[in-house]
């Protein structure tokens, strides 16, 4: 079994057990009392190219990622560092957080980032859990809801909800899918999710073949700033970033080098450091 047939077949295993837990309505009682949604769309259109800084414990091809795990410090590092919105996984099983991940950040005091509900969407229980934890938007994987009316449906669920939706793209025909489901914001990945392969290529090709009034987002594989510009340069709004910056020794620098304002950091060091040889 491919590896996004094994994760949807387990998160389709997942959604029985969380329904019995929490039903939909007690989703909606409890969306209702949610903060207002954070408009992730337009962080996403800000000048230059925005990035999405992603938060997870670990994934199926690299193992943990960090000693230790503190998304609440990655978050608010993400947002010193010039990140536009940040990108929370959902799924424990194979990537290590849960909605209660989401949760904590979405919520988290002194943050002003959208924050994004990122999981293997396949019911429209997981739109409403995302809106009901603060998520301001969610990431639906195309090829995992081969069902166009239902892929309308989830769209449509989020925009009622008040959050942006990323419909996430491995190829031109899941591009015209999400297109035809009326998706305002196009992902795509450059690494596909059956086989865990990377083609820093792909998400260039597949955006070329879009309009110019799609929001789009080029997502995985990206490792430097030179990756970023190489994904303006192609048209997008916006790039998906985790494996680099979780493996840094400093993700908030290497949120400031894929930005751009790597300078900032080394000025605040180099001043920091004057400060201290400074006799008192």
């Amino acid at each position: 079994m491919f590896m996004l047939d094994e994760i949807v077949a387990h998160k389709r295993i997942e959604l029985e057990r969380k329904k019995k837990e929490a039903s939909a309505a007690r989703l909606r009682d409890k969306l209702a009392q949610a903060r207002a949604p954070r408009d992730f769309r337009g962080a996403l259109k800000a000048p230059g190219i925005s990035l999405i800084a992603e938060i997870k414990r670990k994934s199926p091809s690299k193992g943990e990622f960090r000693a230790e795990f503190k998304p609440e410090e990655l978050a608010l590092a993400y947002e010193a560092g010039g990140a536009r919105a940040i990108s929370v996984l959902a799924d424990e099983a194979f990537f290590g957080n849960g909605a209660s991940v989401v949760e904590q950040v979405a919520n988290l005091g002194g943050l002003s980032l959208p924050v994004m509900y990122k999981d293997f969407i396949v019911d429209e229980y997981q739109i409403l859990e995302a809106r009901a934890v603060g998520a301001d938007a969610a990431l639906v994987i195309v090829r995992s809801v081969p069902d166009d009316k239902q892929l309308a449906e989830l769209l449509a669920l989020a925009g009622e909800l008040g959050m942006g939706v990323i419909a996430e793209c491995f190829t031109p025909a899941d591009a015209e899918r999400a297109l035809g489901a009326g998706a305002g914001i196009i992902g795509i990945n450059n690494r596909d999710l059956q086989t865990f392969e990377v083609d820093i290529r792909r998400a260039g090709q597949i955006r070329a073949l879009l309009g110019g009034d799609i929001v789009t987002v080029s997502e995985s594989g990206m490792h430097s700033r030179s990756d970023a510009l190489q994904a303006q340069s192609e048209g997008f709004d916006a790039m998906l970033v985790g494996e680099a910056i979780l493996s840094a020794a400093d993700p908030g620098a290497a949120v400031r080098r894929f930005v751009g304002r790597e300078a900032e950091g080394t000025a605040a060091g180099e001043a920091a450091a004057g400060k201290e040889g400074v006799p008192g």
